[in-house]
């Protein structure tokens, strides 16, 4: 009975097989019995213009057409019969390129071709320009690139070998070239000049003439420079303001230097301490200000535009600005004023001259106090609280002169 089942189930099987292999040879029969003809004869279209392909059919079949390009791919269907009409949709037919196409029979590929789309050199040409970059520095090494693409009213590219004029102005010069397109494009690299300034340029093809743009020429790197000081007066009062004024900054060719460059003064007091202000340059010149020193110094000043140029140095002196100052112990001595401090003319110093005290115990300092002037005097506390009982030593700073109190009693 097992041996009967078997036999049934490979019969079927072989059947089945059968079957399969007489359907799928009368479909292969069927296809290879299509053929077809291209009737459309031309192999270049213009874009704008349609785009229509016609095949013919030996037998009555429902086609398809894919269409490909770089644009991107699309499948156009057909009726069933012996010719097959096909309209390429405008979206393709307008770009330039190559579109292929494949026509299908009942999901089988019957033919394959390709055709050409150029430009329409009728349509009024449209002009792409890039400039960049947008500023250079000046002295005939450096450039900027102007690239033109010319394309017709489709955004297709012209043809290779199209005229085009590209010109140029800067201050009294004016200059124009003939480019020939190459690649879809034509470019040419502009290059500076010795002056700096603005540059105007733009570009034609045929009738049609670009948007002007422009690029900065900016000045090259400056060169060394002097410098200058103006103050009202040399007294070291830590009052008045005393100004760093640099000479015009140029560059080798001559060109003031961009506004906005930034110069940083160095200042050297007699300690080696160094003290730092800067300026923004305005119309080629910088200027920054310091506050005087509040003691007797000489000053040895130099300025820099960092990793370019360098200036030379000058010296200052100025001169103290007190020759001394009373000193009045109050309160069991906890109380003292300092003052008045009276300036260069005999009028009182400015408010907000600092005054120092330091306070020292058996040879060892133990408080610092610091405060500024008012109508010409400073007064200090010493509470109780902090300050015991006992012998102080005081020293007393202002403004470059120091005085010092031995064995202040506190009580």
């Amino acid at each position: 009975m097992k041996l009967r089942k078997k036999h049934i189930i490979l019969l079927l099987l072989g059947s089945l097989i059968c079957v399969i292999s007489i359907a799928f040879t009368t479909v292969l029969q069927k296809t290879d019995e299509v053929s077809v003809v291209l009737l459309t004869k031309e192999k270049v279209f213009e874009a704008e213009n349609p785009i229509v392909l016609d095949f013919k059919l030996n037998i009555s079949a429902k086609t398809q057409l894919f269409v490909h390009s770089s644009f991107g791919s699309n499948v156009i269907g057909s009726d069933v019969g012996n010719t097959a009409h096909f309209i390429i949709p405008e979206f393709i037919a307008n770009k330039k390129g190559v579109l292929s196409y494949i026509l299908f029979g009942e999901s089988v590929s019957l033919y394959e071709g390709k055709i050409h789309i150029i430009p329409n050199t009728k349509t009024k040409v449209c002009i792409e320009t890039y400039i960049g970059p947008p500023s250079i520095i000046a002295g005939g090494w450096d450039y900027t690139m102007q690239v033109v693409i010319p394309t017709d009213a489709y955004d297709n590219p012209l043809p290779d070998s199209t005229d085009i004029l590209i010109k140029h102005q800067f201050l009294d010069i004016e200059k124009e070239r003939i480019l020939k397109s190459k690649d879809m494009m034509g470019w040419a690299n502009i290059f500076s000049y010795a002056q700096s300034g603005r540059m105007a340029l733009f570009s034609k093809v045929e009738k049609t003439v670009s948007k002007e743009t422009s690029i900065e020429v900016f000045p090259w790197l400056p060169k060394d420079f002097k410098i200058s000081s103006n103050r009202k007066h040399s007294y070291a009062d830590g009052n008045q303001v005393t100004e760093f004024i640099t000479s015009v900054l140029k560059d080798e060719y001559g060109n003031v230097v961009s506004d906005g460059s930034l110069v940083e003064f160095i200042i050297k007091d007699t300690k080696g301490v160094l003290l730092h202000t800067q300026g923004s340059t305005i119309n080629g010149r910088a200027i920054a200000k310091i506050l005087h020193p509040d003691h007797k110094e000489t000053w040895q000043v130099s300025a820099y535009v960092q990793g370019m140029a360098a200036s030379d140095t000058i010296t200052l002196d100025y001169t103290p600005v007190i020759d001394d100052f009373e000193v009045e112990f109050n309160q069991s001595n906890r109380k003292i004023k300092v003052g008045p401090l009276v300036s260069f003319m005999g009028q009182l110093i400015p408010d907000g001259a600092i005054v120092k005290i330091d306070i020292f115990k058996g040879n060892k300092k133990i408080d610092t106090k610091v405060t500024t002037s008012s109508e010409g005097i400073v007064r200090f506390l010493l509470p109780e609280g902090f300050y015991v009982s006992g012998n102080y030593d005081i020293q007393i700073k202002a403004l470059g002169i120091q005085k010092e109190f031995k064995n202040i009693i506190l009580k």
